[in-house]
């Protein structure tokens, strides 16, 4: 039979269960006792306890490091702001401009710029003024390290006819200048490194002996000397060094109007202590103070032969243009009057949407508003707001600036108004399309009411290249066009230095007969210069124009 109470088979007939001890005789008329309740199983409540130990120790763990990784106050600001960063440095990098530093580092560029007139508005002027079209001015430079050549050429032309051309240009040690108008097929210069001695000949002798140089071995030891690398490098641990001593306290939350759009941000105060501002400065005058190579200027005379005495007035005078020292001094004097700096940033998405300035300097109330996004994009819209007693400054920014639509745009317009009364606002308005290859660029500047300065034409960007050439720059007053002028920029890798074929007279190894024949040669070339330039004008000109621009 069945024990009732366990469960288990007891033999027929007994009076116990050898199993439980329980009576297994039949129930009397009292009804029988309920069951006693099954004995809890220790193992299972024993372990659910441990589990529900175990998660809340490991909630409280990650509430623990998550507060510390994604809600410290100072992380989320470095966060956002580094964020921020990236997203402007994302757009700029987007527009496909290449980066023009290598030509400094590889000592090798060549660079020009021109600029020509394609019309006048000859109603404005009162003279028939199309003939002056085509009229113009270039500027070259070409630099090539490896080849110790450089050279920089001033150009006047009218349309396809040269009308002067002068030319600077150093080979090697050979430093001369060059005009085929002025000094015909002849290159009158100096060689630099026997300058002293050749000057010392022709004196009979004299200190100047010992000046001798060579440009490029001057440009190479300057190149030695400058660490761009290291200035960005000290640069950053200033930076960091402020950042590190900057106190961080969450405020809470704010919504705020960003760009005309509502957005919900966590607000928080940073604060830097007078000591740790000062302390920058020191370091940012450090930086560059680097950049003043004052020493290697020294180094660079002294390697000329130039008598002390010279050098050092001369690096008086040019100590006494420390404009960095200057600077610094000027921000000490600024954080000795303003004491600790305290601005708000308000974040959202991630990203910096807003800072705030409010404070009293040199005995002004200045507020400052920043505001960063607020449309679709990014870093499609900015504004900054600025406020001086009762003169307030706006500037705002809008437009495609990461070129999501395939063109980059851009209306910036600054306004300010002094005790309610509205200075002219001035308005950008830029656009470019990079996949187009022509006709790809346009920008407008302009006060309203006023005038304009409007330009257009196609931008080509290379690798390591860049190339604008603008047919079509008006310059408008009151909507009336007054002129418009064409307008050409290079710049990219060495494409070759004007050097003429002519040999070099050095003009310190010249006699005085030589060098009386090379004054008179050129005031004779002068003359017959000036007389075809008069003779160019007059035919070219009408008679009125002409003589109005003569006199």
């Amino acid at each position: 039979m069945t024990c009732r109470y366990c469960g288990n088979e007891v033999n027929e007939g007994a009076k116990f269960c050898p199993f439980c001890g329980a009576a297994n005789r039949e129930p009397e008329i009292n009804p029988a006792p309920p069951a006693p309740e099954e004995p809890p199983k220790k193992f299972p409540a024993a372990l659910a306890a441990v589990a529900v130990i175990a998660a809340a120790v490991i909630i409280a763990l990650i509430a623990g490091f998550a507060g510390g990784l994604f809600s410290n106050p100072k992380r989320q600001v470095e966060k956002a702001a580094a964020k921020t960063a990236a997203a402007y440095a994302q757009a700029e990098k987007a527009m496909g401009l290449p980066d023009l530093s290598y030509m400094s580092r590889e000592q090798s560029y060549s660079q020009r710029f021109a600029l020509a007139l394609n019309s006048i508005n000859s109603d404005m002027m009162g003279y028939d003024m199309d003939a002056l079209s085509g009229l113009g001015m270039s500027l070259d430079a070409n630099l090539d390290g490896k080849s110790r050549q450089l050279d920089f050429t001033l150009s006047a032309f009218w349309d396809q006819e040269e009308l002067l051309k002068l030319l600077v240009a150093a080979d090697d040690a050979q430093f001369y200048f060059h005009s085929p108008q002025l000094t015909g097929a002849a290159c009158y210069g100096v060689n630099t490194e026997t300058f002293g001695a050749d000057l010392a000949a022709a004196n009979g002798g004299g200190p100047e002996r010992d000046i001798s140089f060579n440009l490029f071995d001057l440009i190479d030891s300057a190149l030695e000397e400058m660490n761009p690398e290291g200035l960005e490098q000290s640069l950053k641990e200033a930076n960091r060094a402020l950042w590190e001593d900057a106190k961080v306290k969450n405020l809470g939350s704010r919504t705020l109007d960003v760009n005309r759009t509502s957005t919900k941000t966590r607000a928080y105060q940073v604060t830097f202590s007078q000591e740790a501002l000062s302390q920058y400065v020191d370091r940012l005058e450090g930086v560059l103070s680097a950049m003043n190579y004052f020493s290697l200027y020294e180094e660079m005379l002294q390697s000329t032969g130039m008598p002390q005495a010279e050098i050092d007035s001369f690096m008086d005078a040019l100590n006494e243009l420390d404009v960095y020292g200057a600077m610094a001094d000027s921000l000490r004097d600024l954080i000795e009057v303003t004491g600790e700096l305290e601005l708000e940033v308000c974040l959202s998405g991630g990203y910096v949407s807003a800072v705030f300035y409010e404070g009293e300097i040199l005995g002004s109330e200045l507020e400052v508003e920043l505001y960063l996004g607020g449309g679709e994009e990014y870093v499609d819209d900015l504004s900054v707001e600025m406020r001086v007693e009762d003169i307030k400054t706006t500037l705002k920014s809008s437009g495609d600036h990461g070129g999501k639509s395939g063109a980059f745009t851009d209306k910036t317009t600054i306004r300010s108004d002094a005790f309610g009364v509205f200075v002219p606002s001035i308005v950008s308005e830029f656009r470019y399309e990079p996949k187009k290859t022509a006709d790809n660029l346009s920008w407008e500047l302009s006060i309203p009411n006023a005038g304009s300065l409007d330009m257009a034409g196609t931008l080509t960007a290379g690798q390591d290249s860049i190339s604008m050439v603008l047919d079509d720059v008006a310059v408008k007053v009151m909507g009336m066009e007054v002129c418009s002028l064409g307008l050409e920029y290079y710049a990219g890798p060495f494409q070759g230095a004007a050097i003429p074929d002519a040999e070099v007279k050095i003009i310190t190894q010249m006699s005085e007969e030589e060098l009386m024949d090379m004054v008179l040669a050129t005031q004779r070339n002068a003359l017959a210069w000036s007389n075809k330039m008069e003779a160019l004008f007059l035919t070219r000109l009408p008679e009125d124009l002409y003589w109005a621009m003569m006199y």
